[in-house]
């Protein structure tokens, strides 16, 4: 019997465990001290020492010898698009002695070529399919020299980039230097290149299904359109686009020469950058794994991708199969929507923290279906504790609401049912405003999305989201708390959970003491809320209060950070918000860079205004943390080192800002 080792994690680690039990086959997988929410969906698991292990080529093949796996599905991401894994699973049989592993997904030499933008470049231009201006490049000088020649704006990527890492578009020469660092930065090879940049009104991100078996049969599965991105990652996708027929149709072409030159195995999904207005068109990328956005390809075709995927690994054909376009015609439209634990209203801040089960409602019917990691307990052991950790290690993504209809208005209007049904209480807070305000905007009715329209319209896309979700969760004539049910209004998208029952008069008694050994007493206050301004705790408290702190009455404003701690609080120091000496983090993420003044223990430590003190990385992507304004530091925050993970407003370095003051 067949057993595979599925090689990755959250929802989508589920949805292959889930295939191969149907067809029978053993399974494993792995898992970390921090995730294990898709365990309990194997028969047997193997823990790993650290999140790296996911990108450890010879920690995976160990594991699944060891398991006595005949096969290993990668998923996507991690290590999903490595020819280096494919060719250890090929040779894994020399080390063991017996069968190799067979790798589910395309050959060595096709993943060499496909898993490297410029390689993939190449091979378009080889059977005649259009690709933008583009060159491998080595330092910002390089960018510069291509610049040029084409003008601005240029893209800079990452040879190895997905999900939105790695991609820079630079207008001016003003963002060169740092869009060239972060990419490098968020390159796990640190290899990039540049190519022109298209985009703006009219281009839109069109990507085509293929399927092959490795034989010579490939096919396509039609076309998605994911031009609802945010720094170039897909937010919202449809099956299929609202583009004429006559305009995808080529891609349709130019995908299946590319598949049959690959003798591509397995599923892949080839991207391109379409004009609507002028129906130019250009290659862009291949990833050759199964896609995040599969599941709507699927609704539309009725096909299981995933069992393909399966069933070609152990020899069967397209044509055994039955599987080609034209058996399986797209019918109705389905669109998924992307559930991520991040705040757009905080520039899409990561929101870490700890989910329960109870904290959980999922929408249902005819026409939605959810894949999600959060799984509500299905599966799980007697006693197992049904929470679940949000934090930087991996993407942010909590679930996937897909939703079909049999027509493009049919589908939006479920879509938009389903986000009025979905509710998530705690701290942790989700984009589910966005989401909606998308499907309820003109230009996604009209057609007229192109793949920088939500960063230009966000404002207007959160505040259209906002109200109408709020319009959808009143419920006229019903007292919710009368009959015992929480408000919808109240717990929507943001993470509010229902307000607790504070009462003007409410008492508390607060004790303060030292953490350490030293003999101080600890001291006793009481606190009395005089009055309640808003009650939304514990998003947001205010009001006035009594205190033995002071004798006077005061006003206060309780507001919960979009970050929840994720390390702890006795390893780090807190910046102060009123300090102009203190610089503190903005966000949670793991430290991957600090500024040599942070570190060094003689010498200068003076830095300039807009310098980066800090880089973080949050979900693989870089943010910088930059100078206020001239200054010297006098020292580094508590605990403040590369590879640690701080939460937002964490002390990174206390400076001295004479330098500043001197030029006032």
């Amino acid at each position: 019997m067949p057993k595979v080792l599925v090689a990755n994690r959250g929802e989508i680690a589920i949805r292959i465990l889930r295939t191969a039990e149907e067809l029978g086959w053993q399974t494993a997988t792995v898992y970390t001290d921090t995730d294990a929410s898709h365990a309990t969906y194997a028969h047997e698991v193997m823990k790993l020492n650290s999140v790296s292990d996911f990108l450890n080529v010879s920690r995976i093949v160990e594991v699944a010898q060891s398991l006595g796996c005949t096969h290993i599905h990668p998923g996507y991401g991690f290590l999903s698009e490595s020819s280096v894994l494919a060719a250890a699973c090929s040779a894994s049989g020399q080390t063991a002695g017996g069968a190799s592993i067979t790798f589910i997904g395309p050959s060595v030499e096709a993943l060499r070529i496909a898993s490297d933008k410029m390689l993939s470049r190449d091979l378009a231009a080889s059977v005649g399919v259009n690709v933008a201006a583009g060159t491998r490049v080595s330092s910002s000088a390089d960018v510069r020299s291509f610049v040029n020649r084409v003008g601005y704006p240029v893209m800079i990527k990452a040879l190895d980039g997905g999900g939105g890492r790695g991609i820079r578009v630079v207008e001016h020469e003003g963002t060169l230097e740092e869009s060239f660092k972060r990419c490098l930065g968020e390159s796990p090879s640190r290899q990039l290149f540049v190519e022109k940049a298209l985009t703006g009104p009219g281009w839109k991100h069109i990507e085509v299904q293929i399927v092959g078996d490795g034989q010579g049969g490939v096919t396509h599965f039609w076309e998605r359109e994911c031009s609802v991105q945010r720094r170039f990652q897909k937010v919202v996708e449809a099956a299929p686009s609202s583009l004429p027929r006559a305009a995808v149709s080529p891609l349709f072409d130019a995908s299946l020469k590319m598949a049959a030159k690959l003798q591509y195995k397995g599923l892949g999904t080839f991207e391109y950058l379409v004009n609507a207005k002028t129906l130019e068109w250009a290659f862009l990328e291949i990833n050759p794994r199964v896609q995040v956005e599969h599941t709507i390809t699927e609704e539309i075709t009725n096909v299981d991708l995933v069992r393909a995927q399966f069933l070609i690994s152990q020899g069967a054909t397209l044509a055994s199969l039955n599987l080609s376009s034209a058996a399986f015609p797209a019918q109705g439209y389905a669109i998924q929507l992307r559930i991520t634990a991040e705040d757009p209203k905080q520039g899409f801040r990561l929101s870490p923290g700890t989910i329960r089960a109870q904290d959980i409602s999922w929408p249902a019917g005819r026409g939605v279906r959810i894949d999600t990691w959060l799984g509500g307990g299905s599966g799980l052991p007697s006693g197992h504790s049904s929470t679940w950790v949000v934090g930087p290690d991996f993407d942010s993504l909590l679930a996937k609401i897909i939703v079909r209809g049999a027509s493009f208005e049919e589908a939006t209007q479920k879509g938009l049912r389903a986000l009025s049904e979905f509710r998530l209480t705690g701290g942790v807070k989700t984009n589910a405003e966005l989401l909606a305000g998308v499907l309820a905007h003109d230009a996604w009715t009209t057609g007229s999305i192109h793949t920088l329209w939500l960063e230009g319209t966000l404002e207007d896309v959160l505040h259209h989201g906002k109200d109408l979700l709020d319009a959808r969760n009143v419920t006229a004539g019903l007292d919710l708390k009368d009959a015992g049910i929480d408000s919808p209004s109240a717990t929507l998208g943001a993470g509010s959970a229902a307000s607790v029952m504070l009462q003007p008069g409410t008492v508390f008694n607060l004790t303060l003491a030292p953490t350490d050994s030293t003999s101080t007493q600890p001291l006793k206050h009481t606190l009395s809320l005089s009055t309640i301004a808003h009650n939304a705790f514990p998003d947001q408290l205010s009001g006035t209060l009594q205190t033995t702190l002071t004798g006077a009455p005061l006003a206060f404003t309780l507001t919960q950070s979009a970050s929840a701690a994720v390390s702890s609080s006795g390893a780090i120091e807190l910046a102060d918000p009123n300090n102009s000496s203190h610089i503190g983090s903005p966000l949670t993420g793991k430290i991957v860079e600090l500024h040599p003044a942070l570190s060094a223990k003689e010498g200068p430590r003076v830095v300039k205004k807009g310098e980066t003190v800090a880089v973080l990385s949050v979900m693989k992507m870089e943010s910088v943390v930059l100078a206020p304004f001239d200054c010297v530091v006098e020292r580094a925050g508590k605990g403040i080192k590369p590879g640690v993970i701080i939460n937002e407003g964490t002390l990174l370095a206390v400076v001295d800002g004479a330098l500043e003051k001197s030029r006032l």
